[in-house]
């Protein structure tokens, strides 16, 4: 039975968390970046210093206890109140410490309009004792991680707008359908390929939602979803498949002629790039510094 908490207690609180949001302990290996073998140990840990089980796994798959489902909501609470006390404490000192914890979209340091780095720059030499920590993650979940207060500030394409979120918007990304060398329309492109012939290709998917006035969003004919860029220029690359991706992604290869746009002005879309922070960001001096820097460098670049 868990008399006290400790620290140890609080990391495997995390891994616990984590392994509920993702459904499971193999789900969870990307996001903890430890073997499922190793998150396992950690619940069945954090199982035995509570006294209970926290959740069932096997071939019926993975559930929470109602244990689980009571200790999960009061995690959350408890790393909120962390949190409000580590916010606390740092308006009452004379410089900002701590760790701010940066959630990016996959691909993004490629584009030339990015100014994160000057940034960073700028922070480091006007507030060293902060400590940062940075994490990729697909759209679609870094704004729920900034609701879940797993992140302070994220910056990336949302779809969906949360009201008790802020967002600023920084600069555009261009996104075209690209094919690689060997597949069937890459001698056609860029404007040689039949629309109708594009449609009934073999598309690479997300595995989120894009905005549906994008052409093919919802592709007819696709074998392929992808959660990250990377995981899309695999397969265009390959030769297969046909699919969006971000001009300064496939810049490299386009240069190498590896890759091809093909009809790029029909099917060619922008995404906004936002930085994003709780509404509640100005009872945290740290978070808002670091937000206000990220604003000024695209500002002034």
């Amino acid at each position: 039975m868990l008399k006290q908490v400790r620290d140890a207690d609080i990391h495997l609180l995390r891994v616990f968390v984590a392994v509920a949001e993702s459904g499971g302990f193999a789900a969870a290996q990307d996001r903890l970046n430890v073997a499922a073998s190793t998150i396992s140990t950690q619940i069945s840990n954090l199982e035995t210093r509570l006294g209970f089980r926290l959740c069932d796994r096997g071939r019926a798959g993975f559930a929470l206890t109602n244990q689980g489902e009571i200790v999960l909501t009061s995690t959350y609470k408890l790393l909120r109140d962390l949190g409000e006390f580590v916010s606390t404490v740092e308006a009452a000192q004379e410089d900002l410490v701590g760790v701010i914890r940066i959630y990016l979209i996959d691909n993004i340091l490629s584009h030339p309009e990015f100014r994160l780095a000057d940034a960073l720059r700028t922070l480091r030499t006007e507030h060293p004792f902060l400590h940062f920590e940075i994490r990729q993650m697909a759209p679609g979940r870094i704004d729920v991680a900034l609701m879940k207060r797993e992140a302070d500030i994220a910056v990336g394409w949302f779809n969906t707008v949360m009201p008790s979120l802020k967002y600023e918007q920084l600069f555009r990304e261009r996104h075209k359908i690209y094919c690689g060398r060997g597949h069937p329309l890459f001698d056609l492109a860029p404007d040689g390929v039949d629309p109708l012939v594009l449609e009934q290709s073999d598309w690479v998917s997300r595995a989120y939602d894009l905005p549906q006035t994008i052409h093919f969003a919802h592709p007819p004919v696709t074998t392929v979803t992808a959660h990250y860029m990377e995981g899309v220029a695999y397969f265009l690359l390959a030769g297969t498949h046909v699919g969006y991706l971000p001009d300064h992604v496939a810049a490299k290869w386009v240069e190498k002629d590896e890759l091809r746009a093909i009809l790029p002005d029909r099917y060619v879309h922008e995404l906004p790039m936002s930085v994003a922070a709780r509404e509640d960001i100005a009872r945290e001096r740290r978070v808002h510094t670091v937000r206000q820097a990220i604003l000024e460098a695209h500002r002034s670049a």
